[in-house]
């Protein structure tokens, strides 16, 4: 049943979420029948399974509409024996949700096709409702904050990330267009202090994802010799996140409610707000798929859909940008997944003062 339970999860990773106003209802209700249909999974397992899809959903369905959607794929007409995905050869898509409720063969339906997500500021306004109790934002992120984000400078910020002993190298960038100006060493981290980073007028950036610090060919670039390139990287860790069109308050009122392992999140030094997702793929294509999952809905709530890519660059906290800072708001070296609206105010971690200081 484990065995099984994983091919499942494994399927359903694939399928797009439910966005509103997308068809998300047929959406949702085709993951329920592939669970207990496809997969012969009672109930119960179905239920935990779209609980997991369901973190991907814009908005997310509520307990009761999910049970609902189980017990109505259980109860609908099915062209196919229950369990026959378990068969070998099962290809993904093979099944269509009418209108009336009933999964039909995939000769009877023409698929809809899936549409690109796309920013819709309303459904940013109602997911930031959901947290518009919070009277200051800001103020409610540092304090669930596990490591007091006031306390840090940016160096002290990267040993948190990347932790001694790892071997782990990170790029940093005062010039964008670079390769970078500063290699980062995990393993040295306690000799590189804050005076030694790299600054410049247009701020500080860094390459989330540990490098082996290396030129490498690059060969989607003729072969052009990179340090920054997939052949550099040696742990697929994080996903950036970054919204230049959504309202930076509202932006951050989703984040807290979203079930990611947000490590960081900082003020950009400009209008926006960037933040660390832990992914930890095993792969460049694991990265993809784990990221295509959640993609859709954060892209419909603004987020970037260009800054979610395996490579890419993200602000350094607490760095200078000209007369601001990009100034570190939240800071997890090991976050669970619990959505940050949910975590409890770290007062021990305040009063004793042991998160860590500036240099």
């Amino acid at each position: 049943m484990k065995n099984i339970i994983e091919r499942a999860r494994k399927y359903i990773g694939k399928c797009p979420p439910a966005i509103e106003n997308q068809h998300g209802s047929n959406a949702t209700f085709y993951v329920a029948a592939i669970l207990v249909w496809g997969f012969g999974l009672s109930e119960a397992d179905a239920l935990m399974l779209l609980h997991e899809h369901n973190r991907s959903c814009v908005p997310p369905w509520s307990e009761e509409e999910l049970k609902h959607k189980v017990t109505s794929a259980t109860g609908a007409k099915h062209d196919k024996p229950r369990g026959h995905l378990l068969k070998s050869g099962e290809q993904s898509g093979e099944w269509g949700v009418s209108g009336k409720g009933k999964v039909r063969g995939k000769k009877s339906v023409v698929a809809e096709p899936v549409r690109k997500p796309v920013f819709r500021p309303m459904v940013l306004k109602r997911v930031a409702a959901g947290a518009g109790l919070i009277p200051d934002v800001v103020e409610f992120l540092g304090a669930r904050s596990l490591v007091r984000p006031d306390r840090q400078d940016s160096a002290s910020g990267l040993r948190h990330l990347y932790l001694p002993g790892s071997g782990e190298k990170v790029i940093i960038f005062s010039t964008m267009k670079s390769q970078g100006q500063f290699v980062w060493k995990a393993d040295d981290a306690d000799r590189i202090q804050n005076r030694h980073l790299p600054s410049g007028p247009d701020g500080v950036w860094f390459l989330a994802q540990p490098v082996d610090g290396k030129f490498h060919p690059n060969p989607r670039m003729e072969g052009k010799s990179s340090r920054r390139s997939e052949e550099s990287v040696t742990a697929w860790r994080y996903v950036g996140l970054e919204s230049d069109e959504a309202d930076p308050d509202d932006w951050v009122r989703c984040l807290v409610q979203m079930p990611l392992r947000i490590s960081c999140i900082c003020e950009s030094g400009g209008r926006s707000i960037h933040a660390l997702a832990r992914v930890d793929a095993a792969s460049k294509a694991d990265w993809d798929l784990k990221v295509s999952s959640i993609k859709p809905a954060l892209v419909t709530l603004g987020a970037d859909p260009g800054a979610m890519s395996a490579v890419r660059l993200t602000r350094l906290p607490q760095a200078q940008r000209g007369q601001r800072v990009q100034r570190l708001l939240y800071l997890n070296p090991a976050p669970d997944g619990t959505p940050i609206l949910r975590q409890p105010v770290q007062a021990a971690l305040y009063q004793r003062g042991q998160e860590g200081s500036h240099e």
